[in-house]
C-alpha cells in the first residue's frame, strides 16, 4: 500500500533549505541539526495538531528521519496543509512497519 505525506531528516542540512528561517539561527558549524530547537518545534507543533485532527497517520521516526505519512485522503490534506514548506512524497506501508513505535494507524487491519 502507498502512502503519502512528509518528512524531514534531522541528518541532512539540506533539510534547512526546505525551510531557511527555521535554520537562521542555527550554527550548522558546531552543532547538529538535531539541535535546532526552531526546526525541531516546528516539527513537534505541527505532528501535535496533526494528530488532534486525524489518527489515521503513521508518526514516527526511522533513524533521524521523522516521518509522517497517511493512505487517508483527509488525512493527508490535513498533512498537505500543515507542512506547506514540505513537498508530499510516498512511501510504501511496508518500508515503514520497521519503525519502533511508529504506527498510529495500522493500515493492515483494513
Amino acid at each position: 500500500m502507498k502512502l503519502y505525506g512528509v518528512s524531514l531528516d534531522f541528518d541532512d542540512v539540506k533539510s534547512c533549505g526546505l525551510l531557511p528561517d527555521l535554520c537562521a539561527d542555527w550554527d550548522h558549524g558546531s552543532e547538529e541539526l538535531t539541535e535546532n530547537e526552531k526546526l525541531l518545534s516546528y516539527w513537534d507543533d505541527n505532528i501535535k495538531k496533526l494528530l488532534e485532527k486525524t489518527n489515521k497517520v503513521v508518526v514516527g521516526n526511522i533513524e533521524n528521519k521523522s516521518i509522517a505519512y497517511s493512505g487517508d485522503e483527509e488525512a493527508i490534506d490535513i498533512i498537505k496543509n500543515l507542512f506547506k514548506e514540505i513537498e508530499l512524497s510516498s512511501i510504501y506501508y511496508e518500508e515503514i512497519r520497521q519503525c519502533d513505535n511508529c504506527i498510529k494507524h495500522d493500515y493492515l487491519k483494513i
